[in-house]
């Protein structure tokens, strides 16, 4: 009986298997329980890198979103500053023109009481000199135009006429000046252009 229990061990159903089969048996167990150790702590390490990820890309979201928000407030302040600096330009201007306006009246309502005309001519050229240095000093100069070349990005011909008096594409006329601001143009110049006859063409006048 003892060399049976040696060789041999019971099942629950009355069944008999070898030890070897039973060592064997306990081994896989062992080695899968291992194996579902590591499983389970292979498992907890991606599941705590993954809320590491998850933070992180919360941080980056909020830093995201704060940046947004200084961006935001920086056009806003340069915006702030643009217009207040538009406003601060515009008030110099006026500030400027205002005497020019002013000496412009007086010297109308002296004439209405006068009616001294050559006080009044002298006041306006004054004034007419005054408001020429006006224009100087901000660098806004009058488009040279009457006898001059035609030129699109400058003028505007309003007319077209054909005279053998003048060169072809000259101005012969300026209905209204042009400006420019620091060689940009302001308004363009509105003349009236000659252009040669068409029996004329091919002379050599340009």
């Amino acid at each position: 009986m003892a060399k049976d229990t040696e060789e041999k061990s019971e099942k629950a159903d009355g069944e008999y298997l070898d030890l070897e089969e039973v060592e064997e048996g306990g081994n896989s167990r062992r080695d899968k329980d291992e194996e579902s150790e590591e499983e389970s702590a292979r498992i907890a390490e991606l599941e705590e890198e993954l809320e590491d990820k998850e933070e992180t890309i919360k941080e980056l979201k909020d830093r995201v979103r704060h940046l947004k928000a200084d961006f935001d407030n920086y056009k806003k302040r340069q915006s702030s500053k643009k217009e207040e600096q538009v406003d601060k330009e515009k008030g110099e201007l006026i500030k400027d023109l205002v005497p020019l306006y002013d000496n412009l009246d007086r010297a109308f309502k002296s004439f209405e009481k006068n009616d001294d005309k050559d006080s009044f001519v002298e006041g306006v050229e004054k004034i007419y000199a005054q408001f020429a240095e006006f224009l100087e000093k901000r660098d806004i100069e009058p488009i040279k135009a009457e006898g001059e070349k035609f030129d699109p990005n400058k003028h505007q011909a309003l007319m077209r006429v054909e005279s053998d008096n003048h060169q072809h594409n000259e101005i012969t006329e300026e209905f209204e000046r042009g400006y420019t601001y620091k060689d940009r143009v302001l308004k363009p110049s509105k003349v009236k252009v000659n252009i040669k006859p068409s029996n004329s063409e091919g002379t050599g006048d340009n």
